[in-house]
């Protein structure tokens, strides 16, 4: 009752913060609210027996705090409600000592996990399996140059867990690629969005391979194509579409889902929506 309770408060909070910053004070602003829940059924499609369902809610909130023009202070936090609740946060110093340069130190995202949705935005809920495969936060320092308006490149380091990894990325318009490589492993990820088609990948040095294509269709209908290559070390091989919704206020968000796990031969229908 609790949880519901908070829901409900977060709402109109939400709402808001999903239409851009929000000052809070003269230095801290509301970057990002948002409240998410997804309902995905999976049934047998051989028996076509329902044989398990997953029903998720996330509240999350970003709020950083100016110290002056080149320096600020960024926190966010999510908790995320479901069969076994977690949660995410991350507390990064950032600091912009020129027009094109960027540097972060703290508990945050790595160059490479930048190429999965923040925890903070409606994606993160139905992360792709190539974007779930990206490592998350990790304790990093990371400089980051933007040459142009549509080229900039970054370097940086991370600790993760065990070892130092040493990360880099490049970004090129709509184009998007980075990679670590530490003492254990290699790892490589690259994402692009264009006008009717986005996609993602990633690879790492185990062999393990991961894509997925969305191709945006009439009438908000998108259809897409969800990998993991061998399926053998628990990957799998989906395919679906989806039918897009928002209401008349343009505030709530979502889709209807359907889609056939070509693997397991299940078949999968899910409900999402976001404010």
């Amino acid at each position: 009752m609790r949880i519901a309770a908070f829901c409900f408060l977060l709402l109109p909070i939400a709402a808001i913060g999903q239409k851009g910053p929000f000052s809070l004070t003269n230095r801290v602003k509301l970057d990002r609210a948002l409240f998410a829940f997804r309902s995905k059924t999976f049934v047998d499609f051989d028996t076509l027996r329902m044989i398990k369902n997953i029903s998720e809610m996330r509240m999350a909130l970003m709020i950083s705090d100016s110290l002056n023009t080149k320096c600020s202070f960024r926190i966010f936090g999510s908790l995320t409600v479901a069969k076994q609740n977690y949660s995410n946060s991350s507390a990064e110093l950032i600091l912009k000592p020129g027009k094109k340069v960027k540097i972060n130190f703290g508990y945050t995202a790595t160059l490479t996990t930048e190429l999965r949705p923040n925890p903070t935005v409606p994606e993160s809920l139905i992360e792709s399996m190539p974007q779930a495969s990206i490592i998350g936060a990790r304790p990093t320092a990371k400089l980051q140059y933007k040459w142009t308006d549509h080229f900039s490149t970054g370097i940086g380091t991370s600790y993760h867990d065990t070892a130092l990894a040493i990360h880099a990325a490049v970004s090129f318009k709509n184009l998007r690629m980075a990679g670590y490589v530490s003492k254990h492993e290699f790892f490589v990820a690259s994402d692009a969005r264009f006008k009717h088609i986005d996609y993602s990948w990633t690879y790492r040095n185990t062999g393990v391979f991961s894509i997925a294509f969305f191709v945006k269709l009439k009438k908000n209908f998108t259809s897409f194509v969800d990998m993991q290559i061998p399926v053998k070390t628990g990957g799998s091989r989906v395919i679906g579409i989806r039918k897009h919704f928002s209401d008349k206020s343009g505030i709530v968000h979502g889709f209807l889902e359907t889609s056939f796990d070509l693997h397991s031969n299940l078949l999968s229908l899910q409900y999402y929506f976001h404010i």
